[in-house]
């Protein structure tokens, strides 16, 4: 069996040939910024997400620090689920925000209602959820009912959910705006990049401003609002619109692989799957490993037999992060401390066909067998 690597990033050969043609026309035209394809690239996002407005910027990252500072959360705080990645926490606080961290639920990877609801005060404005993995919690229409009654602004990462719905609704449309990120092992790539998305014609025009910093007129220097460079190049925008063309095949593929994985992993009861209840974009597959089990000597193990596991969405909650530990001495979060503990995520992507698929859930069976012997 040759080796299973834990990704796999494939352009098809007519992609990559418009890709070079409509490069060359740029190169030809010497229309590098600020062009016809990034506002293309933006009317198609919001098209494909059902979002009146889209926004296209220099990364993920930078999507959800300006939405943060277009609600104004400066000076106030910002609730973060604790297990997720270090960009959320500090676009929040580079927005000018205090973080609080929620702890989140294992099976669901995010926080729960409570969880969100405890760790909110009367200084929140706002409330960050993130879509690990591409799964949308079952509670999030709650939380987004309970944050409009609250006043509070719920921001939606989605930097892992092109194509995932809930109640036939695109991740990002629950909440005031949601943030996607293109960087290069997304689901869709622009190498680097991101979108926001929203149903609110201020909050768009508001984050125009700041990526562009703080013109109304894109090549006309009069400047309104302390914003600075986060602007989408035309190449990536390029791209971008070539992958989101092939995105809803990809998804589907993804997903048909994610059932296959469930299917094939229900004869292995010592792992939970956590294929979720809806349409989802089929960034990871995402097991949570038996209480005890040694991660790193079953990823060793794995290795042994020409797979390479994806290793953890998250591997160490924010609130043990080096970077961030000195903040919050003694907190626990036993929720998102056993979820970045406890998780593995497979490999999956289009070119995964089922041999290599079987083979991935043999050598796993044969390898928590091994690690568990010990």
């Amino acid at each position: 069996m040759p080796f299973v690597p834990a990704v796999e990033i494939e352009v098809p050969d007519a992609e990559r040939r418009q890709v070079l043609d409509e490069v060359d026309r740029l190169l030809h035209a010497g229309k590098f910024s600020q062009g016809v394809n990034v506002e293309a690239f933006e009317e198609e996002f919001a098209a494909f997400t059902g979002a009146p407005h889209a926004v296209a910027v220099a990364s993920g990252t930078t999507a959800l620090e300006l939405i943060l500072r277009a609600v104004g959360v400066g000076g106030r705080e910002v609730v973060v689920p604790a297990g997720t990645n270090f960009a959320t926490y500090i676009a929040a606080e580079r927005a000018g925000a205090t973080v609080r961290l929620a702890d989140a639920d294992p099976a669901t990877m995010a926080p729960t209602f409570e969880q969100l609801r405890a760790a909110c005060t009367s200084r929140t404005a706002a409330v960050t959820v993130v879509h690990t993995g591409g799964l949308i919690s079952p509670e999030t229409e709650a939380v987004a009912a309970w944050c409009e009654r609250r006043g509070i602004a719920l921001v939606e990462d989605c930097a892992h959910a092109h194509g995932s719905e809930r109640e036939r609704r695109h991740a990002g449309t629950f909440g005031v705006a949601g943030a996607f990120s293109f960087f290069a092992t997304k689901v869709m790539t622009t190498g680097e990049g991101g979108m926001i998305i929203t149903g609110d014609a201020h909050l768009a025009e508001e984050t125009r401003l700041l990526r562009n910093l703080g013109k109304s007129e894109a090549w006309v220097s009069r400047h309104t609002r302390p914003g600075w460079n986060a602007r989408l190049s035309e190449f990536a925008a390029v791209l971008g619109r070539a992958q989101l063309a092939r995105l809803p095949a990809n998804v589907t593929a993804r997903r048909k692989i994610a059932d296959s994985y469930a299917e094939a992993l229900r004869d292995l009861p010592a792992v939970q799957f956590l294929l979720p209840d809806h349409p989802y974009s089929g960034y990871k597959a995402m097991l949570l490993l038996p209480s005890g089990t040694d991660r790193d000597a079953l990823k060793a193990a794995l290795r042994e037999r020409s797979v390479q596991a994806a290793g953890e969405v998250y591997e160490t909650p924010l609130h043990q992060q080096p970077v961030l530990a000195e903040r919050y001495p003694g907190l626990r979060l036993p929720g998102a401390e056993q979820a970045c503990a406890g998780q593995l995520c497979l490999p999956i992507y289009p070119g995964l066909d089922d041999t290599r698929l079987h083979h991935v859930v043999r050598a796993l069976s044969e390898s928590l067998a091994q690690v568990r012997a010990r």
